[in-house]
């Protein structure tokens, strides 16, 4: 059976097509002149599946669609690879299960066709590109239908009413006294030290006085067992007993001396009797009263906080709720009359009296509750807050998705069981997972975080777009980058509906991780549904997708082939020894590296792995070393720090740690500033190994940058074996150059392509731009016009694009130099202030005052200059803006003749030079700009004073 119906109305002119074969049937639709969009349904019989079909055309002919021929061969127009997903919220048979309904903006058919082939002729590197790189596995996927779906059993997605039945009246068993405080010999230590297991003393719900009597005096005089001496246990239990069997229980308690048995005291340690349980609250009502038992739970609180709570049996105030199941309906409305003068507004805080929303939460008042909800306070989203299960079972009972949302995002409650993801979805839906992924990455970062493995399986079996942008939230975190990036890669058509929006975020980080998703997506052959669902948005944000993903230079680059595979190229990849292929990487999916505008292929790709991963690291290799020489630099970094995340993410399993070393054989600047802080942390993860590697990893990419964060590393780090080893790496390679350690660290001063005047420019082709000094070492622009600014402007449609890239990226890099060199030389500079460590007058002059950075910091501080033949004078100077040099007087000063230079410590100022007048002012506000760190030299004086190369400063006051 084949029907082809059309629809047209105003400028609406849209077809519908339906087919069906054995027990499925097949719906295209969308406007006429386009390619339509398919939609398949499969059922358990040919006989349904015909009736279901049957039932969808009717339903399209009602709604004024036309019969274009029954059981026409004609055929509609050819499907695309794309696929629509399903709108529906759970899975149905409805027609809005399989067909969305198409809006359509085109006036006329040739208008539609026109601007399709102008969105082909625009992206068509794009689209072939996604159909080059496309494998097998993608290929069936763009073929198979996917269906939307919260994951659960229809039966899980019902919310459960918290009615609870009412238990018929039975009565209560023949009670044997003897019998029953003989079992009490098997009572154990509960999970908190002031409680006691009584889940396993069978308490009935329904008893006689006498009986609850005697479970009201176990209940409140048992005392705190001593779980780890079993004598001592004997001895608790074997008193309670005792006392037992010296009591007359006959059912004639008082209410007086039941709640003389309940009085506790303040102090924690003095009071030996445990916590009532929940269990409480069953003898209390079979011996007072409903009346009664409503006003001691509305009114009792343990004096000491931390011990109201009982994980074992449910603590006093979560009592009610076993007494609930035998309260028949009348008393239930009596209940909610005595507690409903108790329900103030309050925070539910640690040592409140919370069981009366407790009962109204059992009872399901909602009217009542609501007020007091809606009063809690605004806080920080945590998983950590006190009475945090309760409140979130209040707010779960009003079931509607707005007011659940509203107050659970107020209060801040992250879930932390999978039993509350249930809930929070059952009656949200779709409609805020990202509370959801929150929750996940909370639980995941508590220092118990087992939780999260069934949190998360859960979240991952939803498939819907809506869990696109909450899952980047896990994909940041490195351990779970893996998991989470397989349900991008599973559910491709969700994902990049739900990311292309996603791409202007206002987080920037969710921005970069969705076009990071998009990019690999596109890799895997995804280009033309990407193109298409670009254009259901904004013109910005279709502009950040054709820039970051369709037509990006990086992943549009042509690959070599046989006749465009330079020669060294070639050479190389024939001395790599063919390898088996590497399971976990898929190079399609690794940033490419980038040669004059083209990529390595695949196999290429492959050979690089296979080198990275038979060489050591410092082993010498005629691919890698040819790929360092012609290849753009930003790719490379791009492409081992993707490889090293991809290992971290899958466990850092130490047979595959070539991952790692990879970022040392092909890495460069970007790589060892982004690496450094990760090795400083290690140690404290008990990554000690892995730290000492990435020092060894620095080493090996060699640059000033990379030495000069070894070598902050070895001046500043906690961790004292890390330290020891970075100040051994540099020691070595100081020796190997024929130096001290110190005068290694005056070369390891990178310039960030600075000109010896300082200067340096971003070209973007029509606008160029230069970098300046801000404030206190503040790298900033200035524009053409002369304007400081604080950033490079994003580029724009004039600019050309390759050169503003550039640009932009090595002005990252250049940002992020200067400011490790100001923490790393800066703290240098004191600690040669402290030691008294001296330059020679040519090697200072080379290595700092006429360094482009280094210059910077030597102006903001004093210096001396020793006179051999000048009656062994010593002269206090600095470095002027015009890179002179001024005495205090600020008169010119000529270094010629100077042996050695070295910092003014403040103590060695004369008082000359302390207050040497008003013609000075320069100098003094070099030596005020010099004083800005006044408050780190307190612990230097103290070094000072012991400090032998100072013997004059050990008594000078």
């Amino acid at each position: 059976m084949k029907h082809y119906l059309t629809f047209s109305e105003g400028t609406s002119n849209k077809f519908w097509q339906i087919e069906t074969e054995g027990n499925s049937f097949t719906v295209t639709y969308g406007k006429i002149g386009t390619s339509g969009q398919i939609q398949t349904k499969t059922f358990d019989s040919e006989e349904k599946c015909l009736k279901e079909a049957q039932k969808l055309l009717s339903e399209k002919l009602k709604k004024g669609y036309q019969n274009s021929g029954e059981e026409t061969t004609t055929t509609s127009p050819k499907p695309t690879q794309t696929q629509s997903v399903s709108k529906a919220k759970t899975p149905s048979t409805n027609e809005n299960d399989i067909v969305a309904t198409s809006k359509t903006s085109s006036e006329n058919e040739t208008t539609a066709q026109s601007s399709s082939k102008t969105i082909q002729s625009e992206n068509h590197a794009a689209t072939t590109h996604s159909k080059n790189s496309i494998n097998k596995i993608e290929t069936k996927k763009l073929k198979e239908p996917v269906q939307k779906t919260l994951g659960f059993p229809n039966e899980d997605l019902k919310i459960l009413s918290n009615v609870v039945p009412v238990h018929p009246k039975e009565e209560p068993k023949p009670f044997d006294l003897k019998n029953r405080i003989e079992q009490l010999s098997s009572l154990k230590k509960g999970s908190n030290w002031w409680t006691v297991d009584w889940t396993n003393q069978n308490i009935p719900l329904f008893m006689s006085k006498p009986e609850a009597h005697f479970w009201f005096l176990a209940l409140t005089c048992m005392e705190v067992i001593d779980g780890y001496e079993e004598k001592k246990t004997k001895q608790t239990i074997q008193k309670l007993q005792n006392f037992l069997n010296s009591q007359t229980i006959d059912g004639n308690l008082t209410l007086e001396k039941a709640m003389n048995l309940l009085e506790r005291q303040e102090g924690t340690w003095e009071e030996k009797r445990i916590t009532p349980p929940s269990y409480i609250v069953l003898p209390f009502y079979h011996l007072f009263g409903l009346e009664k038992v409503i006003h001691f739970l509305a009114t009792y609180n343990h004096p000491q906080a931390m011990k109201q709570q009982d994980s074992t049996n449910g603590s006093y105030y979560e009592g009610f709720a076993r007494l609930l199941p035998i309260l028949d309906e009348s008393e239930r409305k009596l209940c909610k009359e005595l507690i409903k003068p108790h329900l103030k507004q309050k925070e539910l805080e640690y040592q409140d009296i919370i069981s009366p929303f407790l009962i109204a939460l059992d009872l399901g008042m909602k009217e009542e509750l609501l007020p007091i909800v809606e009063s809690w306070k605004s806080r920080e989203s945590s998983i950590r807050y006190s009475y945090s299960e309760y409140r979130k079972n209040i707010i779960f009972l009003f079931q509607d998705p707005e007011i659940v949302k509203r107050q659970m995002r107020k209060i801040g409650h992250l879930f932390n069981s999978v039993e509350e993801l249930k809930c929070w979805i059952t009656i949200t839906q779709y409609s805020d997972l990202e509370w959801v992924a929150l929750s996940v990455k909370a639980v995941f970062n508590d220092y118990n975080n087992e939780k999260h493995k069934e949190m998360l399986k859960l979240f991952l079996g939803i498939k819907a777009p809506e869990v696109a942008r909450p899952l980047l939230y896990l994909y940041a975190l490195p351990k779970l980058a893996a998991e989470t990036k397989n349900w991008f890669i599973e559910c491709p058509y969700f994902a990049i509906e739900g990311l292309v929006p996603a791409v202007l975020d206002e987080d920037k980080k969710i921005s970069e991780l969705a076009i990071e998703i998009l990019q690999s997506l596109f890799a895997r052959g995804y280009g033309e549904i990407i193109l298409q669902e670009k254009a259901k948005y904004s013109a910005e944000i279709q502009e950040k997708i054709k820039n970051e993903i369709l037509e990006n230079s990086t992943f549009t680059a042509e690959p070599f082939d046989d006749s465009t595979t330079p020669t060294w190229l070639s050479d190389a990849i024939k001395t790599v020894s063919k390898g088996k292929a590497i399971s976990w990487v898929v190079p399609e999916e690794l940033p490419p590296i980038l040669i004059q505008k083209k990529k390595l292929s695949p196999s290429q790709v492959a050979a690089v792995l296979t080198e990275l991963k038979e060489k050591v690291l410092e082993e010498s290799s005629i691919l890698l070393k040819s790929l360092k020489e012609h290849s753009e630099t930003t790719s490379l970094d791009n492409f081992v720090w993707k490889l090293f995340e991809l290992w971290i993410s899958l466990g850092a399993s130490s047979k595959d740690k070539w991952a790692f070393t990879a970022l040392g054989k092909l890495g460069g600047d970007r790589i060892a500033l982004k690496l450094t802080p990760m090795i400083k942390v290690w140690p404290g993860e008990s990554q000690h190994q892995r730290a000492v590697l990435g020092l060894e990893i620095l080493k090996t990419i060699g640059s000033d940058t990379a030495l000069m964060q070894l070598n902050g590393i070895a001046q500043k780090v906690k961790f004292k074996g890390l330290k020891d080893m970075a100040n051994t790496f540099m020691e070595s390679i100081a020796k190997k150059k024929g130096l001290r350690k110190s005068e290694l660290e005056d070369r390891v001063v990178p310039d960030c392509g600075l000109d010896e005047d300082g200067k340096r420019e971003f070209n973007f082709g029509p606008r160029k731009f230069h970098f300046v000094f801000g404030p206190d070492m503040k790298p900033m622009i200035k524009d053409e016009d002369g304007k400081i600014k604080d950033d490079l402007p994003k580029p724009n449609s004039k600019d050309d694009s390759d050169l503003a890239n550039t640009s932009v990226e090595e002005w990252k890099l250049m940002k992020k130099q200067i400011r490790e060199i100001g923490k790393i030389h800066i703290h240098r500079m004191e600690q040669a202030m402290v030691t008294g460590r001296r330059w020679k007058v040519e090697e200072w002059e080379m290595l700092i005052a006429k360094h482009p950075l280094m210059t910077h910091i030597a102006k903001t501080l004093l210096w001396w200059v020793y006179f051999p033949d000048q009656n062994q004078s010593i002269n206090v100077f600095r470095l002027t803006e015009e890179k002179d040099y001024a005495d205090i007087h600020d008169n010119s000063l000529n270094l010629q003749g100077g042996a050695y230079i070295g910092i003014v410590h403040p103590l060695l100022l004369s008082q000359e030079e302390k207050n040497p007048g008003d013609n000075c002012s320069a100098i003094m506000k070099s030596f005020l700009r010099f004083l800005k760190f006044q408050d780190r030299y307190t612990s230097f004086l103290r070094k000072i004073k012991t400090n032998k190369k100072y013997p004059d400063l050990q008594t000078k006051k």
